[in-house]
């Protein structure tokens, strides 16, 4: 406030600067609104996935060498509800503080900020030590992932939180946002590598599910590839001037990538199925017909 000649009224006395939500939002925002941080989480998880996906049909990933545009689509397909997850939560706790903040009194919202700083602090530390317990026996999680590095990350926040507010009347320290930004950074990390593994999982079990209604592939090759595991047949050509001398059928197209060719037979199974991944050459020649349509008369 400033006096008719533009001098600053000194504050009364015991008067201390609100450390409300303006620091809480602070410290989310910083988290969510990196983008550089979130790129990294979104190639990560991508990175994952298809290690994931691909070791679930008995492939190395490595072998087909997946672009980055290919590792990021992939990884956007797995974020979409947690994301969604994460702002929906995040704008529903900005609203809530909000509209708390323009219907209390000063009072009121110093009293309500007395009784929510130590709650989250015992509910942050609560979380912290939950989730350091569940990596000595991380087995009666495995079927929630992502949920101990997500509780890590918001425990580390919500002490960070408490620690700033008690901490306000001292000078501001970088180191402590930093350290905070570093753990919170690491749960988050951790909660999308397990995410990620269940959604390759996951993905991997649709795509065989899927198999029996891709087009089928019939493969002519010039020379001979040997394969005949998981019900392929191998037929050679009788003509010998053709150009392509092997046929292959029984084939399902699963991916190409990196110049090379993914196939699986038909009837592939999870638990004995094999894969077969060849170099695309002018010595092969590809033909897709029905799902179930019958293998060609002649070469």
């Amino acid at each position: 406030m400033t006096t008719r000649r533009g001098l600053r009224r000194p504050e009364p006395k015991g008067a201390e600067p609100d450390p409300g939500p303006p620091q809480a939002l602070k410290l989310i925002g910083a988290v969510l609104a990196n983008t550089t941080l979130l790129t990294a989480l979104l190639y990560f998880f991508g990175l994952v996935e298809t290690q994931v996906l691909f070791a679930y049909f008995r492939v190395h990933y490595t072998l087909l060498a997946q672009t980055p545009d290919e590792i990021f689509a992939r990884g956007a397909d797995g974020l979409y509800l947690p994301l969604a997850g994460v702002a929906g939560a995040v704008l529903g706790f900005v609203l809530t503080v909000r509209i708390l903040r323009l219907r209390l009194s000063e009072g009121a919202w110093a009293r309500l900020l007395r009784i929510c700083v130590p709650s989250a602090a015992g509910l942050g530390a609560l979380l912290v030590v939950a989730t350091v317990i569940v990596t000595l026996n991380p087995e009666p999680f495995r079927d929630f992932p992502g949920l101990p590095g997500l509780g890590f990350g918001v425990g580390v926040l919500m002490l960070l939180f408490a620690w700033r507010h008690w901490a306000s009347a001292l000078r501001s320290n970088p180191l402590e946002l930093v350290l905070g930004y570093v753990l919170i950074s690491i749960g988050l990390f951790w909660a999308v590598s397990d995410y990620s593994a269940a959604v390759g999982t996951r993905r991997g079990f649709e795509t065989a599910a899927q198999l029996p209604a891709r087009p089928a592939a019939t493969l002519y090759s010039a020379e001979s590839l040997n394969l005949t595991a998981g019900g392929v047949l191998q037929v050679k050509c009788a003509d010998p001037d053709a150009a392509y001398k092997y046929r292959y059928t029984g084939l399902k197209l699963l991916l190409q990538s990196g110049g090379q060719y993914v196939f699986v037979p038909s009837g592939w199974r999870a638990g004995s199925g094999v894969a077969f991944v060849i170099p695309r050459t002018d010595k092969i020649r590809l033909e897709f017909g029905p799902a179930r349509s019958a293998p060609p008369a002649a070469c």
